[in-house]
């Protein structure tokens, strides 16, 4: 069963959203590149955002998951904000 990440990260005013879609666009390529099935940005306020990964199973995040740890930590603030949390699971139910 699938596996997915959700990272919630925040955004002030010195935030470049051109720069934060480009930035969204070459990490979530990167991490498709390394297994992930489907990647998401989602803005759910004009402060907040989600990074979601859908892996193929657990044992597929489990191989990418100290890259993914690199790859929020080495994140600028000014393009992709600041992580702030993360959780994941296996999918329980698909549709």
């Amino acid at each position: 069963m699938a596996y997915v990440t959700v990272s919630n990260w925040t955004y002030d005013d010195s935030l470049n959203e051109a720069a934060l879609i480009e930035t969204a666009k070459e990490k979530l390529n990167q991490l498709k590149a390394m297994g992930a099935t489907n990647g998401y940005l989602v803005r759910v306020s004009p402060s907040e955002g989600l990074i979601v990964m859908v892996y193929p199973d657990e044992g597929s995040w489990n191989r990418v998951r100290e890259s993914v740890q690199h790859m929020r930590k080495d994140t600028s603030p000014a393009e992709g904000g600041v992580f702030t949390g993360a959780m994941s699971g296996p999918a329980i139910v698909s549709v």
